[in-house]
């Protein structure tokens, strides 16, 4: 196997900075145990905070795959809502373990990992290849079985590797790691990131790609000596754009990007060897941050409705709904020789029928909506039909949906009544929901359109 372009990066001066760091640190081992614990105690602490809350912001979709997101594996899949923080640290506990073992890591370690990250199995919905609704269990330490390629906001398909090609990829992938890591001549930081960056582009598992990923690069790097590296929350979209760089094979802003964050543990290191504070304010903001996500993770927390997570949820999630609708209703318009489109927000008294929602959000000011929203009952987006283009029938259609607000959720009901899905105030629409309500539209006008045609009787 040729490396080099591996050993061609591993003589970049930061590398050589890196190691200028870690010599000192060396130099001066051992060190107090408690300077080693409580350096320890704090990477592990900003590893975890950040990594979970990376898992547990629900970036756009569009978001997650333009930057190579991770946690999101069947098309239209959404993120789940937190990681799991007792899986992940049961991980580090693992990782720990596989530092002390020289051994090169192995398919067998990864799947393993893989297990104590994602904690126990769980349903999600999922699109077959053909873009059908179905679901799948995602199960732990397998690799996938149905392909998990992502739609950008640019409506583009990125491909990870198909299920078939996944064992043969992981294979290559490994060859290709205990080859560098016995290469004197490949700087630790390059294999790191570059089995990061290879690993999500296969994206084997049908979730936790991405944080597995960032578990493995830091096993690799703490093997051989150096501290683990902490992507940042608030750095998450440089980290994301240098990975898609990396895609494309602009591979060293992405090594780079790890050897300045290497540098920033080995940094810490050294400010603790010291003597010096390396505590600072936010970690108590993050021991908090880290309780609630647990706790969040492991509670059914309500949230109320109020008027500004009406008015969010109206434009984030029922706006584009209501234009993805209006886009498959006019299919059906050259059936008809009349055809019009409304949405109306009706409370117990009152009903404020609009040509469409993107009308009323630009027409209508703050004050106005708030007064709409705070006794608003439901949004009904409907398309109408009228004079079917036959001659022996005439007839007059219609066909929609209906979103029912309540207290703690919000609810998408069909025209026959049917409750399509329910979402809490804090929960998105994703692609699966919105496939889900326009079918059941679909379906809707083309049964009512099917009885008017057999029950209509003939003109004479």
């Amino acid at each position: 196997m040729n490396l080099t372009l591996e050993i061609e990066f591993s003589k970049a001066p930061i590398l050589q900075e890196v190691d200028a760091l870690k010599k000192q640190i060396d130099d001066m081992r051992p060190l107090p145990p408690d300077v080693e614990g409580r350096v320890m105690q704090k990477l592990r602490l900003d590893w975890n905070y950040n990594s979970n809350a990376i898992e547990g912001n629900k970036l756009s979709y569009g978001e997650t795959v333009a930057f190579l997101m991770e946690g999101i594996t069947a098309k239209g899949k959404p993120l789940k809502d937190h990681l799991d923080i007792r899986g992940h640290n049961q991980a580090i506990n693992f990782l720990m373990d596989l530092v002390k073992d020289t051994r090169p890591i192995s398919e067998a370690d990864i799947r393993a990992l893989h297990e104590m990250i994602l904690v126990e199995p769980y349903e999600v919905k999922a699109q077959t290849a053909e873009g059908a609704l179905t679901s799948k269990w995602i199960k732990l330490g397998e690799y996938k079985i149905l392909p998990n390629h992502v739609q950008t906001a640019t409506g583009e398909t990125h491909y990870y590797t198909s299920p078939e090609e996944t064992p043969i990829k992981m294979r290559e992938l490994m060859e290709w790691y205990n080859q560098v890591s016995v290469s004197e001549e490949v700087h630790p930081v390059v294999a790191a990131a570059l089995f990061h960056h290879k690993f999500v582009a296969i994206h084997p598992f049908d979730d936790g790609n991405g944080r597995l990923s960032r578990i493995l690069m830091n096993l690799i790097l703490m093997q051989k000596g150096y501290p683990p590296v902490v992507v940042k929350m608030d750095d998450r979209k440089n980290y994301y754009s240098l990975l898609s760089r990396a895609d494309v094979e602009d591979n060293w802003p992405f090594i780079e990007y790890i050897a300045e964050r290497l540098e920033s543990s080995l940094q810490l290191y050294l400010k603790a060897a010291k003597g010096g504070d390396i505590d600072e304010d936010e970690d108590i903001d993050k021991e908090i941050a880290l309780f609630k996500m647990d706790i969040l993770n492991n509670t059914n927390v309500r949230v109320e409705r109020s008027n500004s997570l009406i008015d969010k949820i109206l434009d984030l999630d029922i706006e584009p709904l209501i234009d993805k609708f209006v886009n498959k209703a006019n299919q059906f318009n050259d059936l008809f020789f009349d055809v019009s489109n409304s949405i109306s927000l009706v409370d117990s008294t009152n009903s404020y029928k609009y040509p469409s929602l993107s009308q009323f959000l630009i027409t209508t000011n703050a004050v106005e909506r708030d007064k709409i929203f705070h006794k608003l009952e439901r949004l009904v987006a409907v398309v109408e039909y009228r004079k079917f283009k036959n001659s022996e029938n005439d007839f007059n259609s219609s066909g929609g949906f209906i979103v029912q607000f309540e207290q703690y959720y919000y609810e998408i009901i069909d025209f026959g009544f049917d409750v399509i899905l329910r979402n809490k105030y804090d929960e998105r629409l994703s692609s699966v929901d919105q496939s889900k309500v326009i079918r059941s539209f679909i379906n809707y006008l083309k049964n009512d359109i099917n009885a008017n045609l057999k029950t209509e009787s003939p003109k004479s």
